[in-house]
């Protein structure tokens, strides 16, 4: 203990802020050298991120966007159907909006077939 003590009392303040700078500056060093050492071994987790090929992948070709347009705007179609045909049941659309939206869908079908066409 008073060995200690001698060291203390005989560091000067200028070791003292030497040292405390060095191990300030140091610290995170050492802490970011050791994180980045190995880290498939120290932070792998088997299973966490999914298999590839169970993804769902982007299409890149212009026959693959269309026929995944085309997919998303049936399946938005048979939606809004659905979702009608429940409406209807609970009695939630009057008569008036029934024909309306049989008015908008036809009008979107004849734009559709038009774009089509062009």
């Amino acid at each position: 203990m008073n060995f200690i003590r001698r060291g203390i009392k005989s560091i000067t303040r200028t070791q003292l802020e030497t040292s405390k700078f060095g191990f300030y500056l140091l610290t995170p060093i050492a802490i970011m050298y050791w994180v980045g050492l190995d880290t498939d071994r120290k932070f792998n987790l088997p299973g966490f991120w999914p298999d590839p090929s169970t993804l769902n992948q982007v299409p890149k070709e212009p026959h693959e966007i269309q026929a995944e347009l085309a997919r998303i705007k049936r399946a938005r179609l048979e939606k809004r159907k659905r979702l009608e045909e429940k409406a209807k049941e609970l009695g939630l659309l009057e008569e008036k909006e029934k024909e309306e939206e049989e008015e908008r869908q036809k009008q979107q079908q004849g734009g559709v077939v038009a774009e089509a066409s062009t």
